[in-house]
């Protein structure tokens, strides 16, 4: 039994080795291809035709051109001042003209200024009166310079100049200036000349009144005296030596003007001579004030007629103008 398995497994290992060593010739041949030459003939080519048509071309690949990169500028509807700073404190470096353009480098923090380069010089134009195209949002936030002082002479921030005449540089309140500027407006109103005429008379003085027309000025007493004097004129007549309107004993003619024949006591006909004597020291100025009211003085020569308050006010104004001044 065993030799049997051993022969069922040699005899086909056996048989496949005799068929890989059969010799060449045994094999069966493979045909060669031989090549036949073919005939050269000359075949008349077809002339080419005009048809009209376009030959079709072979389809070329598409190159895209990418689109000219956008500048980030500013455009000047109007001329426009380019300054040293974000801000119309700084000076004036150049100017932008009307309808021209230029390249932005930068901004402020909040936005309201470029930062601009125009032939070379950099300066800063505000927003609100240009018109800016293709600005990135990553633009640059440039610092601004440090502010420059104001011009030595203006004022500082808060007050302003007082201006009651052109040469009126004293800085002051919004208050005050409006102050000077309704007092300057009231100003004739409050001139004795204005409200009383030419015969107006100074502060302390008033018309005498000793008979229509008397505008020599007097204190109030005297006016009063003359008034009881004129209201006593008949008791004290007589007809006498000097014509009916004779004195009587112990009174005198006062003459406050020729022919005045008012009888009083001799110390007040003296009054009367030394009133009319004093009477053009006594008329008001063209500029002096009706009572309550008194000159401003806010610099020599100015005599605006205002209260006492507004006149202490001015004095503190100018005591105080280098502190409110660059």
């Amino acid at each position: 039994m065993q030799k049997r398995r051993i022969l069922k497994i040699l005899i086909p290992i056996w048989l496949v080795s005799i068929s890989c060593n059969l010799p060449l010739a045994a094999r069966t041949p493979t045909p060669t291809l031989t090549e036949t030459p073919a005939l050269k003939t000359d075949t008349p080519q077809p002339a080419a035709t005009n048809t009209g048509v376009p030959a079709a071309q072979p389809p070329t690949s598409t190159i895209e051109i990418p689109p000219t990169a956008c500048l980030p500028q500013v455009k000047a509807g109007t001329a426009v001042n380019v300054r040293s700073g974000p801000g119309t404190v700084y000076s004036i470096v150049n100017v932008l003209a009307e309808g021209a353009t230029a390249p932005v480098i930068g901004k402020n923090a909040d936005g309201t200024w470029w930062f601009v380069s125009i032939s070379g010089i950099n300066g800063w134009v505000s927003a609100s009166v240009v018109t800016a195209s293709c600005i990135p949002s990553s633009i640059s936030i440039v610092a601004a310079p440090p502010t420059p002082l104001p011009a030595a002479g203006t004022c500082k921030t808060g007050y302003e100049y007082r201006l009651i005449n052109a040469d009126d540089k004293v800085c002051v309140s919004t208050a005050s200036k409006n102050q000077a500027a309704a007092d300057n407006a009231d100003a004739d109103s409050r001139r004795l000349v204005v409200v009383f005429g030419v015969d107006a008379c100074k502060e302390g003085y008033v018309w005498r009144d000793a008979f229509s027309g008397d505008r020599v000025c007097v204190t109030n007493t005297i006016r009063s005296q003359a008034a009881a004097d004129n209201a006593a004129a008949s008791s004290r007549w007589v007809s006498g030596a000097y014509g009916e309107h004779t004195c009587i004993e112990g009174y005198v003619w006062r003459e406050a003007k020729s022919g005045d024949d008012v009888c009083v006591l001799p110390d007040v006909h003296t009054q009367a001579l030394a009133d009319n004597a004093a009477a053009s020291s006594r008329v008001a100025g063209t500029y002096d004030c009706i009572s309550g009211y008194v000159w401003r003085e806010a610099f020599p020569g100015d005599k605006v007629c205002v209260t006492p308050a507004v006149k202490s006010q001015v004095a503190a104004d100018n005591a105080a103008a280098p502190s409110h001044t660059w």
